[in-house]
């Protein structure tokens, strides 16, 4: 800006120091401005070295198994890993100094070696050998209805020609007591007596001979599984076997135990040996001198991998080797189904199978051990609108074949559905017959189902599907070449219960007749008085007690006659005492007003289900009724809710 003209020299002067003075302003505007942008620069560069170095998120967690790259049982870790172990997480530094500010845990580490030199099973182990092996001039007596003959099954009654074996329970009780001491002060003591097995021994006239108690350290070792333990008797009836589920406080896992006890002089048992398998009692055999075990041992939350008894199954101390498990492809469950085999006479360990999933059912043979477990498949989806594919549920069933020393894996099959129980299994002349209920997407009900399966091969060989339209498996019977299949749809207003008879002799020609429609369904079928087959289960409605007896001609089957009571019953076919010879039936109830509750003794006369009597007081509990026919007696064994074993014996 010019303030006087330009010849005049003072106003040149003063133009020219107004032009410098603007100058200076110029640049040190520039230089703020410079300035500004560098400190906003370095504040951005600073603000986002913070953001990367604070919040850029990255893995932590989970499991880490590099350290055991080099185990046999690398591969099943990753499985074990996949499916029960915590999953990586995504997190960063704030995160985790938060976390750490606040105590919340830190990130997983990676796990150390670990030594494979186990010691033996803390639980116990055989008790020192005692002298030669005892001898008895006994006969074995079966009084347990097996599915298998020559394959015996565990039960709470088993008998000799001269004495009479019945395992009773008493829970852990927990008590206050007080006491007086000897200067008269009253002193409270709060005592717990520990869960028991009891082991009652009788003479076939019914006198008391023995009560031998078998207990644990650990006061509550049984409680809660002692409902389900089971009992041998050896075939030179020197030995009784006792198996039994318990909770290792200590290990914090279940545990099978076998307690072996000489009986060779029932006034004086005595403990001989015991031994321990990882897993939840499921279910055993006894065939000749050699004792099979099935247990389900499921694996330790998060477990720690340099802790093998976490992860990995033991027969008596000794951990599985990766070469005796099966690992299937995509597993569902981090659990095992541990196939054990020892030598009744000295519970010593032959040889161990473990399959790396749940089972639930078991079958036997005379030659294999079926177990079996349900596995879920889903079509792939192909997106879009389309909607979800059906999931289809199948019965995986391996096969593991047994002699005296080794079980060996032979393979498995898939069939279609579910199962109901171990009956719902037959081996046949090489051939595996099974029923299951499925379900017709298509029609959106269930579907009853025949697979049979070539054993030599494992390929289906013949299947009778969907013969039962909406109806579902309730029970099963296999006779040979016969198999007899009780179905059911239960619907709001009643239940529909036909039997079905099945012709099996031309695998390519399968054939079947049905009764007519009846109300109600059977739990068990089995062969009765006469050629003729018993049904025990449901009536009109789910608190009625049906017994039933079905005609078995060539053509038809048809209902000879019925016995229905309101009443509460055991479903477990154990519990039932049937005598196809003399057409005697039996069973604990717990009536209603109409009729006394006890034990019910029915006999069929070839036309009717005529009763005989209801006996009481047999003890509380009805899955551990048991009886046995004696020379036209009928000894009846109960259990009270402590523990106490109740004979009572009644002329038939």
């Amino acid at each position: 800006m010019k303030i006087y003209d330009e010849h005049d020299n003072y106003g040149r002067r003063l133009n020219k120091i107004l032009e410098k003075a603007e100058g200076e302003r110029t640049a040190q505007k520039k230089r703020r401005r410079i300035a500004l942008v560098s400190v906003l620069s370095s504040a951005a560069a600073l603000i986002l070295a913070l953001n990367l170095a604070l919040f850029v998120p990255y893995t932590v967690g989970g499991y880490n198994i590099s350290a055991y790259k080099k185990s046999e049982y690398y591969a099943l870790m990753n499985e074990i890993g996949s499916l029960n172990c915590t999953k990586p997480r995504r997190t960063n530094n704030f995160q985790e100094a938060f976390r750490a500010i606040f105590g919340a845990g830190a990130a997983g580490a990676e796990a150390p070696g670990f030594d494979t030199n186990l010691e033996g099973d803390p639980s116990g182990g055989a008790l020192p050998d005692e002298g030669e092996p005892p001898t008895s001039d006994q006969h074995y007596e079966e009084v347990t209805n097996n599915q298998v003959q020559g394959v015996v099954e565990g039960d709470l009654l088993k008998r000799s020609d001269k004495y009479l074996y019945y395992l009773s329970y008493a829970p852990a009780t927990h008590y206050i007591e007080d006491v007086l001491n000897e200067n008269g002060d009253k002193q409270v003591f709060d005592r717990t007596d520990p869960a028991k097995l009891i082991l009652n021994i009788y003479t076939v006239s019914g006198e008391k001979v023995n009560t031998y108690e078998i207990s644990d350290e650990a006061p509550y070792a049984y409680n809660g599984y002692g409902e389900r333990r089971e009992m041998y008797l050896t075939s030179d009836c020197t030995k009784i076997l006792i198996l039994v589920s318990y909770y290792d406080g200590e290990a914090k896992a279940l545990f099978t135990r076998i307690f072996g006890i000489d009986v060779s002089d029932p006034t004086a048992p005595r403990e001989f040996a015991r031994t321990s398998v990882s897993g939840d009692y499921v279910s055993s055999r006894l065939v000749g001198n050699t004792l099979l075990l099935i247990s389900n041992f499921a694996v330790t939350r998060n477990p720690d991998f340099a802790e093998q008894r976490q992860y990995l199954p033991a027969v008596n101390g000794e951990i599985v080797p990766m070469a005796d498990i099966v690992l299937p492809e995509k597993p569902t469950s981090a659990r095992y189904t541990v196939l054990s085999s020892f030598a009744a006479d000295t519970l010593s360990a032959n040889d161990c199978e473990a399959y790396f999933d749940f089972s639930e059912d078991v079958y036997v043979s005379a030659e294999h051990i079926y177990t079996t477990r349900e596995k879920v498949v889903r079509a792939e989806y192909t997106g879009g609108c389309d909607p979800l594919p059906p999931s289809v549920t199948y019965t995986e069933i391996a096969c593991t074949s047994y002699d005296g020393m080794s079980l060996t894996y032979r393979g498995e099959v898939s069939a279609i559905g579910t199962i109901v129980d171990q009956y719902s299994l037959d081996e046949h002349k090489g051939v595996l017959r099974v029923f299951t209920t499925g379900e017709n997407y298509a029609t959106g009900r269930t579907t009853c189902n025949l697979w049979c399966f070539d054993l030599s091969t494992f390929e289906q060989i013949a299947a009778e599907e969907d013969f039962a339209p909406g109806e579902s498996v309730k029970s099963v019977r296999f006779d040979g070449d016969t198999a007899y299949a009780c179905t059911a749809e239960v619907t709001y207003y009643e239940v529909i219960d036909p039997v079905f008879k099945f012709d099996l002799r031309d695998y390519r020609n399968i054939t079947f007749k049905k009764t007519d429609t009846l109300l109600g369904y059977s739990l068990n079928l089995v062969k009765f008085f006469g050629g003729t087959l018993l049904g025990i289960g449901y009536g009109d409605r789910f608190e009625e007690l049906k017994i039933e007896v079905y005609s078995s001609g060539e053509n038809k089957v048809d209902s000879v006659c019925q016995y229905k009571l309101i009443a509460g019953f055991s479903k477990t076919f154990k519990a039932y005492f049937i005598d196809a010879e003399s057409g005697l039936v039996g069973l604990q109830i717990d009536a209603d007003d109409s009729h006394k509750s006890g034990y019910l003794v029915l006999r069929f006369d070839g036309y009717h289900l005529v009763e005989l009597t209801t006996v009481e007081n047999v003890g509380t509990e009805l899955d551990d009724a048991r009886a046995c026919l004696i020379d036209g007696t009928l000894y009846i064994f109960g259990c009270t809710s402590t523990g106490e074993c109740v004979l009572n014996k009644v002329e038939v």
